[in-house]
C-alpha cells in the first residue's frame, strides 16, 4: 500500500444533472435583445425556483429575465418603485414589458446573479472574477451519448463555477456509448448553426473549438457516469469517470489492474506512447506511457 496523489482536478458542482432555465436579455448583455443568443441562468432539482449565473453587464442599460427565449411569455423585471440597493432588488412578473420595470446595474462588470421566482427577489452583485468578460451563464451537452439525444431543448446542462465563471461542469452525468458536442445557447443552438457550438478540436481531443467546420464531436466508448468539465478561457475539455475528482490522497492497492483512458474519456485497452488517465481501483492519476 502506498500514497498516490490525484492529478485530476474537476469542479465541485451540483450533483444533480437536471436543471431549469431562466434567460437574461437586454441592451446590458453582450448580445443585446437577440433571443437566439440569450444565455440561461440555471436552477437545480433541489432548488427549482432559484436560478444563478455570472455574466458581463453594461452600466445604465436595460435587461430583464425570460422564462422562454421567445416573446409573449412570462418575464421578470423590477417591481414598481424598486431599485437595486446593496445588490438586492424586488421583482415582478409580466409579459412584454407590462407588469414590471427594466433592470439596470451601476457600472460595467461581471455580475453574479441569483433570481428566486418564488419570493420574487434577486441579488445582482459584482463577481470576484473580473479579468475577462463572461458572456455565457451555462453550456449544454447535445448528442447521441446524452439523455436528451439531439434535442438542444433537452441538452444536458453544464453548471458555471461561481468563483471561476469561465469553467462549466456536468458532474456525475450518465452518458451512453455515442458522441456529443456542446451548445452555447438553447434557441440559437436549436438551429444547429455551427456558430452556436463548441466542437472537438481537430488538433487535440482534449480541446474545444468554437464554430469549427467538420462537426467534430467527442466520443463516449463505454456507458457510465462521467464528470465533464469545460474551460472557455483555455478551451480545455475533460471527460473522466465520475466520483473520483474529490480524492486528493488515498491509500491505493498497487496490485489493482490498471485501466487507461484518453484525456477525452475514451477507454484504451493497449495504450501506445502518450499521456493518459490511469485508474487503479478507486484511484485516478495522469500518467505518461513511453
Amino acid at each position: 500500500m502506498k500514497k498516490i496523489t490525484l492529478a485530476l482536478s474537476l469542479l465541485a458542482m451540483a450533483a444533480s444533472a437536471s436543471a431549469a432555465n431562466l434567460y437574461i436579455i437586454g441592451d446590458a448583455t453582450p448580445y443585446g435583445w437577440s433571443t437566439d443568443e440569450a444565455t440561461a441562468l440555471l436552477s437545480t432539482a433541489e432548488t427549482p425556483a432559484v436560478y444563478t449565473g455570472t455574466i458581463y453587464l453594461k452600466a445604465d442599460q436595460n435587461f430583464k429575465f425570460m422564462t422562454v427565449p421567445d416573446w409573449g411569455n412570462t418575464e421578470y423585471g423590477a417591481a414598481p418603485d424598486a431599485s437595486l440597493t446593496d445588490g438586492e432588488i424586488a421583482l415582478a412578473s409580466g409579459t412584454d414589458d407590462n407588469g414590471y420595470g427594466q433592470l439596470r446595474v451601476p457600472e460595467d462588470a461581471n455580475y453574479l446573479i441569483t433570481v428566486d421566482t418564488e419570493t420574487l427577489k434577486a441579488t445582482i452583485v459584482k463577481s470576484a472574477y473580473q479579468d475577462t468578460e463572461i458572456k455565457l451563464c451555462s453550456l449544454f451537452m447535445v448528442g447521441s451519448a446524452t439523455a436528451g439525444g439531439w434535442s438542444v431543448d433537452e441538452g444536458t446542462p453544464m453548471f458555471q463555477d461561481a468563483e471561476a465563471p469561465y469553467k462549466y461542469a456536468a458532474a456525475n452525468v450518465n452518458l451512453a456509448e455515442g458522441s456529443f458536442k456542446i451548445a452555447t445557447v438553447i434557441k440559437g443552438g436549436g438551429s444547429f448553426d455551427q456558430k452556436y457550438f463548441y466542437f472537438r478540436s481537430a488538433d487535440n481531443d482534449g480541446k474545444m473549438a468554437l464554430n469549427q467546420d467538420g462537426d467534430l464531436q467527442w466520443s463516449i466508448a463505454e456507458t457510465a457516469a462521467y464528470d465533464v468539465t469545460a474551460n472557455t478561457l483555455t478551451d480545455d475539455l475533460t471527460i473522466a469517470p465520475a466520483g473520483l475528482s474529490a480524492i486528493t490522497a488515498v491509500d491505493a492497492d498497487t496490485d489493482a489492474p490498471a485501466e487507461y483512458f484518453t484525456l477525452g474519456g475514451v477507454k484504451v485497452v493497449t495504450p501506445s506512447a502518450g499521456l493518459y488517465i490511469c485508474r487503479r481501483g478507486d484511484v485516478v492519476s495522469k500518467v505518461v506511457v513511453r
